[in-house]
């Protein structure tokens, strides 16, 4: 929900400065609208200085560094057939045994396989 509120919002500071606004009154929208949600100033000077100096998507940038490969397609397989063949194992034990790290390993028996703490254990959710 964050994410696309702040797109939003980098949508709406790109439209006002096409309508002449200054920063501060773009800021001063964003807060009336927004309220305690709205981007901070300096965020939204420095979108503002981007859309004038002719940039047109309000997307982030890429960053630079190595792209996560721990929770890929093979991987959340790994984990579904481990976690499905013994149903009473942990996030640690699943991270262990197939040399993963315990917050890829929660990441994808959360935000991928849909299962959740139950008990200390990871369980579906109904």
């Amino acid at each position: 929900m964050e994410v696309d509120q702040n797109l939003e919002q980098r949508i709406n500071i790109k439209f006002l400065v096409k309508q002449g606004k200054n920063g501060p009154e773009i800021l001063q929208m964003l807060q009336q609208v927004y309220g305690q949600c709205a981007l901070k100033e300096r965020t939204v000077f420095k979108w503002v200085q981007r859309f004038r100096e002719g940039r047109e998507d309000p997307k982030d940038d890429a960053r630079s560094g190595r792209p996560s490969t721990s929770i890929g397609n093979e991987n959340i397989d790994r984990v579904r057939s481990l976690a499905l063949s013994d149903r009473r194992l942990t996030v640690r034990m699943i991270a262990e045994e197939l040399g993963l790290g315990k917050s890829s390993v929660h990441t994808i028996l959360t935000e991928h396989l849909d299962k959740k703490k139950g008990c200390a254990k990871i369980v579906e959710v109904e």
